[in-house]
């Protein structure tokens, strides 16, 4: 049997056997699916940051020269952009399941390849690794995709939210246990930073596991059958990239969606290189230590506002509406990018509360986003926009990373902040306008 028929048969067999009777059985699934994925991002983040809080420092170790230093991080954002359109094409045909563990598997395989690099001193194979080890963060994304399937229009945010809210979890433990990582790699006689990647290892396999055994029956497949059951539209109708795309782009909700995406990954991770150098800068001049203590703990506010406080914006998209929250969001990004743009070289409370708006402005907006695209797309075209919403907003931020350095280095960092704010107008436009339409639609007619 060729992969064409196996894909038949999976999903003829999922189509075939009821997996939701009613609202009270899909309302269990959905909340066994969300458990499931908040469990797997828990130990997936910490097979993510485990590997990625090293990951600058080993390649410094590995690396000719250090000009070289900083292409293991580009390597990885450029192999979650591939994955994601790889992910998504591989859910399209088989499930979320099988898109889910495709990509942790891979961040396993990567992991392996970065310690076997780390061991033979080779920097392009660590490169190599590092590629492979962007699948595992591409299906940390894809995950809070995969929460909103079963979900209603009344819950759909708060259960995306939720999963990616799970994921600090993973993002706070990893970075701590280097010491334990490199305690591992002396018992079996690796280099000591590679140990970490050995914790990598674990978590991407143990999320692959979870996923495995306890995503089962498959949410995507259930949310099909249903609509089939429901529409009699076949669900094994499904369209191609360029097609999907073209309609992405036609609906405007869709648009919406993509479009403040991709401009929030830009400004937040080109704003977030830059911030910690500009707030280290003078310290680092002045032969100061304990700056870089400040400089962590901002970063650190940065994080939380990233991840910490998702499941708030979540119940804001349910309640608010989708367009309003993502004002919200934009707005909140803005000011951020008025503090930083303002503030001095150095770590004030100015650029910590701007790092803290500037994680929460993201995370607003790319909870209220993902849960707006899921929701504006015909169910046959719904995994290829999702994986191709992804893929756009990846290489724009890791385009945002390269430009950032090149404009600070031109014209100076206050620019940065200047040229991110006009960065998201378009999607302010687009925002605005999507207001004020909810809002005329829900002014009844005479």
């Amino acid at each position: 049997m060729d992969q064409h028929e196996a894909d038949e048969a999976e999903e003829a067999e999922a189509v075939a056997t009821p997996l939701s009777d009613g609202p009270s059985d899909r309302a269990a699934l959905q909340r066994r699916t969300v458990r499931t994925l908040a469990l797997t991002q828990i130990v997936a983040g910490v097979g993510v940051a485990t590997g990625t809080g090293v990951a600058t420092l080993l390649a410094a170790q590995l690396a000719d020269s250090i000009t070289l230093v900083g292409f293991e991080l580009t390597a990885s954002t450029l192999g979650s952009a591939l994955a994601a359109t790889v992910l998504a094409t591989l859910a399209d045909r088989g499930g979320r399941r099988r898109g889910l563990v495709t990509g942790y598997l891979m961040g396993a395989v990567g992991a392996v390849i970065c310690v076997l690099g780390a061991v033979a001193g080779n920097f392009w194979i660590y490169l190599v690794g590092m590629a492979c080890y962007g699948f595992a963060s591409a299906a940390g994304f894809q995950a809070r995709f995969a929460a909103g399937d079963l979900a209603s229009d009344r819950n759909r945010g708060r259960a995306v939210s939720f999963v990616l809210w799970s994921g600090t979890i993973g993002t706070i433990t990893g970075p701590n246990l280097a010491g334990a990582g490199a305690a591992v790699a002396r018992m079996v006689g690796i280099p000591d930073l590679s140990g970490d990647f050995l914790f990598s290892l674990a978590g991407f396999v143990m999320a692959a596991a979870l996923v495995t055994l306890r995503l089962r029956p498959d949410p995507l497949l259930t949310a099909r059958s249903d609509l089939q059951a429901a529409t009699g539209r076949s669900s094994k109708r499904r369209g191609q990239w360029r097609q999907a795309v073209s309609r992405t782009l036609a609906v405007p909700g869709a648009r919406l969606s993509v479009v403040t995406l991709a401009t929030s990954q830009t400004v937040m991770v080109s704003m977030m290189s830059m911030t910690m150098l500009h707030m280290g800068h003078a310290d680092h001049d002045h032969g100061a230590t304990s700056g870089i203590g400040l400089v962590a703990l901002v970063f650190s506010m940065h994080l939380a506002g990233m991840s910490g406080f998702s499941p708030l914006f979540g119940l804001a998209a349910d309640r608010l509406g989708r367009p309003p929250a993502l004002l919200g969001g934009l707005l909140t990004s803005g000011l951020a990018l008025l503090l930083l743009g303002t503030s001095p070289a150095m770590v004030t409370f100015q650029s910590a509360l701007g790092m803290l708006l500037l994680g929460l402005g993201w995370s607003c907006m790319l909870v209220t986003g993902s849960t707006l695209l899921s929701e504006s797309v015909a169910a046959e075209q719904r995994l290829l926009v999702q994986g191709f919403s992804d893929t756009l907003m990846l290489v724009c931020g890791a385009g945002g990373t390269a430009l950032a350095g090149i404009t600070v280095s031109t014209f100076g960092y206050p620019m940065l902040a200047v040229f991110a704010a006009v960065l998201l107008l378009p999607a302010l436009l687009l925002t605005v306008t999507a207001v004020a339409g909810t809002r005329r639609a829900a002014v009844p007619q005479e």
